[in-house]
């Protein structure tokens, strides 16, 4: 059962999300995979989140390390609303890439959208160690951290 402050918490996870899509080019990706990586950009842009996410999907069978198709990916299922495959994106992104603030900024919202309050705020607080406290200021401002 959702409370108040978990809804009000999931609207504010979903606009940090939206907020945190990245354009980071790829540094060393084939380029077959940055260029399947490029149209899952401009398809994400322009809405088209299907196409989004099969473009990701072929820069990840190209090149399995590329962290940033991962985390765009997330990005792409999270605003379909699959939630459960934006976390397992993110969690990649982080095995690839264990410095990726923004995967576990992402990933902890996506975790107070599922009421784990406890991974969650174990997210936001790496998040934050990597530079980025988004996640961790919104927790707290809604009383959710937790231990």
């Amino acid at each position: 059962m959702k409370t108040l402050s978990n809804i009000r918490f999931g609207a504010v996870a979903k606009a940090l999300i939206a907020l945190c899509l990245t354009s980071a080019f790829a540094f060393g990706a084939d380029n077959a995979a940055e260029e399947a990586f490029n149209r899952g950009l401009a398809a994400y842009n322009r809405g088209d989140l299907q196409e989004a996410v099969k473009q990701y999907t072929q820069a990840i069978k190209i090149d399995p390390k590329y962290a940033d198709a991962y985390y765009n990916r997330g990005l792409a299922y999270a605003n379909l609303g699959d939630t459960s495959k934006a976390i397992a994106d993110w969690t990649q992104a982080i095995k690839i890439d264990p410095s990726f603030a923004l995967a576990y900024n992402n990933r902890a919202a996506a975790f107070g959208v599922l009421g784990d309050l406890k991974n969650a705020t174990k997210d936001a607080r790496k998040a934050c160690e990597l530079g980025n406290c988004k996640a961790l200021q919104v927790l707290a401002q809604e009383k959710l951290l937790r231990d």
